[in-house]
């Protein structure tokens, strides 16, 4: 999963909501990639616990070790494959690349939800607004859960006058997750479960 975001940061195509979010908050505060998405992440987590209106050590304890784990890995991938940027010189490219990114870190999600462990906090709080406010309808719940990612990204488009991490990618994040999230839960080690 981490491996896939890295490839939609280092295409330039675009991003999903609270990568592009991460990476508006880059460009204002020249905070490393790795500190803001724990940072959020932590937040995140500090919400989907008040949400829930109970405390658990392991979920914390997970989630905490998940969130580093994700940033880490992510600045790591980035730092590594900044090569790429070389090979990006066309739209089609990039596009191959950001396209690549999202099946993979769709691939990711799959297996990480079905591994019924933890799950990063921002997919656990969709899943928590979801069955709270809207009977189990995670679309609404998606809906809530992108609006503080949202957000950011706005304020950073007045601040910087231009949308960070926003492009084609984003789109076709939004269009293509969900089905594609499903597809690997079918066709991708079938045997694992979500509960």
């Amino acid at each position: 999963m981490t491996l896939g975001n890295s490839f939609t940061i280092l295409s330039g195509a675009g991003n999903g909501i609270w990568t592009a979010a991460s990476l508006g908050i880059d460009r204002v505060t020249d905070l490393p990639l790795n500190v803001i998405l724990f940072s959020i992440g932590c937040l995140v987590i500090l919400a989907n616990i008040l949400l829930q209106g109970h405390f658990s050590w392991f979920y914390l304890a997970g989630e905490l070790l998940f969130v580093f784990f994700f940033s880490e890995l992510i600045q790591f991938f980035v730092r590594h494959l900044s090569f790429l940027h070389g090979y990006m010189t066309s739209e089609g490219a990039r596009i191959v690349l950001v396209v690549c990114g999202i099946v993979v870190v769709c691939l990711g999600t799959s297996f990480y939800q079905r591994a019924n462990l933890w799950m990063y906090p921002t997919d656990s709080l969709t899943d928590i607004l979801a069955l709270r406010f809207f009977a189990g309808n995670v679309w609404k719940g998606q809906l809530l859960a992108f609006l503080p990612a949202v957000l950011i990204i706005v304020l950073v488009f007045f601040k910087e006058g231009q949308w960070v991490g926003i492009q084609i990618g984003t789109v076709l994040a939004l269009i293509a997750n969900g089905e594609l999230i499903a597809f690997f839960h079918k066709h991708a080690f079938p045997f694992l479960k979500h509960n």
